[in-house]
């Protein structure tokens, strides 16, 4: 009985495998890869920038309470806009060297300032400028916005995607499609990085606040993947 039982499992083993060999050659007849992409230009409606601190000197102490000053200072500034997201970034100290000897020090920390509201966070940076220079300014699309825009996209990208495979239905002996696998995929360009200029004299430090163009940034969505003719 253990002898027959052994023999109907292994007829049953190649039956199955046999069936999925026969399934797999299938989904390889008839195959046909369809792409689509659609792409948008939308406004960019939030602004970043990076500030920060640097002191040099001879007593790293000095120059490191100095900067701490300066930081705490700025947040403390910066925040009491409530439209305006505070972060502090990188603390760092290094040697300045003349002839493999250390004869000095700088000391540097960066404060990130993010904003929807771009006028009133052009003000604040303005009035930080009095202590702090200014080293980067990007504008992007903010996450809601680029969640809805991709949201749309898809479904642009998708009706662009049916609508290629109708074409190409067309030229198959009006053999009908199924969806094999499908891939979407999405990316963006943000506005280039502004790099600010290091003020050279006391009396650019006190900068009025920029003029301002957030741009727009390109979201980009693919869809991509087989069809299968039978």
């Amino acid at each position: 009985m253990r002898l027959c039982g052994n023999i109907l499992f292994f007829y049953a083993f190649i039956i199955y495998t046999s069936t999925a060999l026969a399934h797999e050659s299938e989904t390889l007849f008839n195959q046909v890869h369809v792409q689509a992409q659609v792409e948008r230009d939308i406004p960019n409606d939030e602004m970043q920038s990076l500030l920060v601190s640097e002191q040099q000197g001879k007593n790293a102490s000095k120059l490191s309470a100095r900067v701490n000053q300066d930081i705490k200072w700025a947040v403390a500034l910066a925040k009491k806009n409530k439209a305006i997201d505070v972060s502090t970034r990188a603390y760092q100290t290094y040697p300045i060297y003349k002839d493999s000897d250390v004869v000095g020090w700088r000391v540097s920390q960066e404060v990130l300032l993010k904003s929807q509201n771009m006028a009133e966070l052009s003000e604040v940076i303005g009035e930080l400028q009095e202590k702090l220079q200014v080293r980067q300014m990007q504008f992007s699309a903010s996450k809601k916005t680029r969640d809805q825009i991709e949201n749309e996209l898809i479904e642009e990208a998708m009706q662009a995607f049916k609508r290629r495979a109708e074409i190409i239905k067309k030229h198959m002996d009006g053999k009908d499609y199924r969806i094999v696998n499908l891939h979407i995929n999405s990316n963006g360009q943000r506005a280039p990085m502004m790099h600010a200029q290091r003020m050279r004299n006391e009396s650019m430090a006190l900068a009025s606040a920029p003029t301002v163009e957030a741009g727009t940034s390109k979201i980009t969505v693919n869809v991509s993947g087989s069809i299968q003719f039978f």
